[in-house]
């Protein structure tokens, strides 16, 4: 029996973004509070300690007042997986999403933070788009559609490298220790650092973006990455730079990879800082 082909109205995706992107924006992130209140719980009395109890308070404040968490309210990213069952009939993709962010920034007083052209005047667009996006064609009837609001703060932190392939487990380690380092103390910690290894220079980018999307606490299904993310946190968390770059025993909550097949001279690395708000949601239509 043959499938039949699923309408979708451009509008019911602008709907479904826009109320993602504010979600992401405000919150409640339950998931966030409960993590960075257990990492509050093993963190010595010290500014670090206090930093952590502000940025927990201000997840809760955001939500109970429905405000931003942070005035930088992002990059709009979006992730669609397109079912190829799906028809959007009456808009392009593309104009469905950026209908939804333009509402988004409009109904939950998010700040604008596009500028167009990029070199010269930098006006603003006004209405934080163009977003991101970011489409994978899959089967099925239906779309999936995940938000990341990526502020400069991280993204300005993040760092995409051609490695020579003999670097290994140990340059990727390395490069991850420079970037945190050098940066992480401006991308208000805790953080979470997503590592894209494979493909090329741009994959590796996307691929870093998608591990900031899993679940927190969800473990790698490839053992030897699981290892390598644990290797890496545990050297990272060694810096001692600490919440909000106070000084602490966490600078980085969590440390996801995602991997693909690359040419056999090159390995292309994307290591992308994201701080501890969080700001994701996702939604199937």
């Amino acid at each position: 029996m043959k499938e039949s082909i699923k309408r979708i109205s451009g509008e019911e995706i602008s709907q479904a973004v826009a109320s993602l992107y504010s979600g992401a924006c405000i919150g409640p992130h339950f998931a966030v509070e409960e993590k960075l209140t257990g990492i509050l719980a093993g963190e010595s009395a010290g500014p670090g300690r206090e930093a952590l109890e502000i940025e927990i308070h201000n997840l809760r404040v955001a939500a109970e007042t429905r405000l931003p968490i942070c005035q930088d309210t992002g990059t709009a990213m979006v992730f669609v997986e397109l079912g190829n069952l799906v028809c959007i009939p009456d808009s392009t993709l593309a104009n469905a999403v950026n209908r939804g962010i333009s509402r988004a920034c409009e109904m939950s007083y998010l700040r604008p933070s596009q500028v167009f052209p990029p070199l010269g005047n930098r006006t603003n667009t006004m209405n934080n788009t163009p977003a991101i996006i970011h489409l994978e064609h899959v089967s099925g009837s239906e779309i999936r559609i995940r938000v990341l609001a990526k502020g400069a703060g991280s993204e300005n932190v993040s760092s995409s490298v051609m490695l020579p392939p003999l670097a290994g487990a140990r340059g990727i380690i390395d490069l991850a220790e420079s970037c945190v380092r050098a940066g992480a103390s401006k991308a208000c910690p805790p953080v979470i650092v997503g590592i894209g290894i494979g493909g090329n220079l741009e994959t590796s980018g996307i691929l870093a973006k998608k591990a900031l999307l899993r679940e927190l606490g969800e473990e790698n299904s490839a053992p030897e990455l699981r290892d390598l993310e644990k290797q890496i946190t545990d050297r990272l968390n060694e810096t001692g730079i600490g919440p909000q770059g106070f000084g602490g025993k966490t600078t980085v909550m969590e440390t996801r990879i995602l991997q693909q097949a690359c040419h056999m001279a090159s390995l292309p690395v994307t290591v992308c800082i994201e701080c501890h708000a969080h700001r994701t949601a996702s939604c199937v239509l």
